[in-house]
């Protein structure tokens, strides 16, 4: 029985962290462009042109304070491990880092603790935490309450407001995915760990609400102008000059994860061509689709393309690939769950 828990985890949880990394760099060359000028670029994009950004990267290291700490994590060790982890090897310019990230590094290395260090810069609302939330909902599969208490503790490091509740949501998503659980299911996880009047679960449903009056998703894309000109009418801020916005960024990704009716290459293509932080989107759409539908669930022409991180923007993390936080993930917590099945016995 431990060994069959261990392979649907680790299938679900490679699923998940291949989905968000395909997702990641199949959006990259799309950020901060126009649907309109992806349209006019690629048309549909559907193929991934070079590696991941910052979302992956942190995404494998928030999993590896999780796999250390597990429930017991908190933000002064995630301080702790900015730190000793990242700030000695910051030398130069963070290459890809979010506002949020960059404006944490420095309030860190200005003494400040959190909450504080989230609070400092100006960019609390950044999707920094959300894009890198889905570990915290592998290590708790069916419990999305609990997913989203460990991803705060996270995000008062580098986040506020609601940039925080952007990670709750997408880490309350991931734990009810990673059961299986229909998309509208987990759409509604991610609402259950947020406040309903929050910015970000208002952007949520309004985005749920356009999908439900819209058709089918097309298969080459073309007729999906009117359905994403909808979703940027409800949710996005267009007068706001930066896109990495967590409301804007959670809402689009579940979106495209309900277009997509959880198909991981139906949601991720539909997450890019919404433009906007589109790697970041990609990511979220990626991660949630594939820990409903296991590593299998992510194209094998996608899954070729994701190679070990470089650590452009985290050097602590070069030459990791998703597979091994996955799997470390998985088996803690198989781990966990077999030794207090033994203690029930």
């Amino acid at each position: 029985m431990t060994e069959l828990m261990r392979d649907v985890l680790r299938d679900r949880a490679r699923g998940c962290l291949l989905g968000l990394a395909a997702g990641d760099a199949l959006g990259a060359p799309a950020e901060n462009l126009t649907p309109a000028e992806i349209r006019r670029r690629w048309g549909r994009l559907t193929e991934i042109e070079g590696g991941g950004t910052d979302d992956t990267e942190y995404a494998i290291f928030a999993a590896s304070l999780l796999a250390l700490h597990g429930h017991a994590l908190t933000p002064a060790v995630v301080a702790a491990a900015y730190r000793s982890q990242i700030i000695p090897q910051v030398n130069g310019p963070m290459r890809g880092a979010g506002f949020s990230e960059l404006g944490t590094v420095e309030a860190l290395r200005r003494g400040l603790e959190p909450p504080l260090s989230g609070l400092v810069h100006s960019h609390g609302w950044s999707d920094g935490l959300a894009m890198r939330a889905a570990p915290y909902g592998i290590f708790c599969p069916g419990d999305p309450a609990e997913a989203a208490r460990l991803v705060e503790q996270d995000g008062l490091v580098s986040a506020s407001g609601e940039g925080i509740l952007g990670g709750r949501a997408v880490a309350g998503a991931v734990a009810a995915a990673m059961t299986g659980a229909e998309p509208r299911e987990v759409v509604s996880a991610a609402l259950s760990v947020i406040p309903a009047d929050s910015w970000t679960a208002r952007n949520v449903i309004r985005a749920r609400d356009v999908l439900d009056r819209a058709a089918p998703l097309s298969p080459a894309g073309g007729d999906d102008l009117d359905l994403v000109e909808a979703l940027h009418e409800a949710v996005v801020v267009r007068h706001y000059p930066w896109t990495d916005v967590a409301p804007e960024a959670v809402a689009l990704a579940m979106a495209a994860y309900l277009a997509g009716d959880g198909d991981v290459e139906a949601s991720v293509t539909f997450a890019v061509s919404l433009g906007r932080d589109a790697d970041t989107i990609g990511a979220i759409a990626g991660a949630l689709a594939g820990a409903g539908r296991g590593q299998y669930g992510v194209p094998e022409r996608w899954a070729l393309r994701i190679m070990p991180v470089t650590g452009k923007c985290l050097p602590v993390v070069a030459g990791l690939h998703v597979f091994d936080a996955a799997d470390e993930l998985a088996d803690d917590l198989v781990d966990k769950m077999a030794g207090e099945l033994a203690e029930g016995l």
